[in-house]
């Protein structure tokens, strides 16, 4: 047990949405003292390249709350101010870069990773994502004493939470991150307290969630409704569940925001337009079919898929593509 005769000093590093609850979390703590804030640096965002902070970085400046900007964590000079800082421990939360051993043995309590999946399940860089893409009905939080793998490290506590039908990733995700938030602060005093101590990984039963990349979001019709579903809800919002179409000469690009599987047990050329009625687009899948609900075409705001399917005068037997780098483009017919 490390004996604390000071509130405890937080340094936090975080970056994405899933952080933000928990740096609350910890701030709201009258027994911890949040020193530093430290997220990645603005990035060049949208069609007109405006520099955008973290989401993390957004809450800090819109709460008056100093928070820099950090290329690297790992850097000789970085670690020399940090270590003036003192920290008792470092509470790392979605912050996108790696730890290496110098920085993970300067805090005396070690340092804190917040993950949203039970682990050893779902390591890596898209656990909520993988979750809903496998269609999973339970995920859940862990804390994690980090150590120089990839979400390897011993795990104090986790808090498992059920994933409702039709749950999106960014639906679980600020589930999540809510649920950690509120339990964050009494994770981090029974470690300084001594009486939570990390347990080792069954690294036998151990998953890995790979990093997301725009081309995951093609749509292939080939795949079954179920599958396309889940994509649907997993992408969402980047890189969204996008599939095209042949019109005024070209491909156009249309992503999908919400769809429901539909049982159709006569087979039928994937990517083909069964139906089209007020409550949407019934396409052919690999196995049963997709009704689609929502969409954004290229170039356009959000509509229902009836208004959609009204406005590009689509019609039952028209054929869908898949999206960019799918599969070759169809013809109509």
């Amino acid at each position: 047990m490390v004996e604390m005769e000071h509130k405890i000093r937080i340094v936090f590093l975080g970056s994405g949405m899933f952080a933000v609850p928990v740096l609350e979390g910890l701030r709201q703590s009258g027994e911890l003292d949040v020193v530093h804030v430290i997220t990645q640096p603005d990035k060049p965002a949208g069609r007109k390249n405006v520099l955008t902070p973290t989401p993390v970085g957004k809450w800090c400046d819109a709460h008056g709350i100093a928070c820099e900007r950090v290329a690297s964590v790992n850097d000789p000079v970085f670690l020399s101010r940090l270590r003036g800082v003192m920290p008792d421990m470092l509470v790392v939360v979605s912050f996108g870069q790696l730890l290496k051993e110098e920085l993970l043995s300067l805090p005396k309590l070690g340092c804190l990773n917040v993950h949203a999946s039970l682990l050893p399940r779902y390591r890596g860089a898209s656990p909520v994502a993988s979750a809903v893409l496998n269609g999973e009905k339970r995920t859940g939080v862990s804390f994690m004493r980090m150590d120089k793998g990839l979400d390897t490290g011993p795990v104090y506590e986790t808090f498992p939470l059920e994933i409702a039908p039709g749950t999106t990733a960014a639906a679980l995700e600020q589930e999540l991150a809510q649920a950690a938030g509120r339990r964050i602060a009494g994770c981090v005093l029974r470690i300084a307290d001594g009486s939570l101590r990390p347990v080792p990984q069954n690294n036998a039963e151990a998953t890995l969630s790979r990093k997301i990349r725009k081309a995951h979001g093609s749509i292939v019709w080939e795949e079954s409704a179920e599958q396309i579903a889940r994509k649907i809800r997993a992408f969402q919002p980047w890189p969204s569940a996008i599939f095209t179409f042949p019109h005024q000469g070209r491909n156009f690009l249309v992503k999908i925001l919400s769809g429901q599987t539909v049982p159709f047990p006569a087979p039928a050329a994937p990517g083909r337009i069964l139906a089209i009625a007020p409550d949407g687009i019934t396409v052919a899948c690999g196995t049963d079919a997709l009704r689609i609900e929502r969409v954004i075409p290229e170039g356009k705001k959000e509509m229902g898929a009836a208004d959609f399917a009204r406005g590009f005068r689509l019609e039952p037997g028209m054929e869908f593509s898949g999206g960019p780098g799918a599969a070759p483009p169809k013809t109509q017919g």
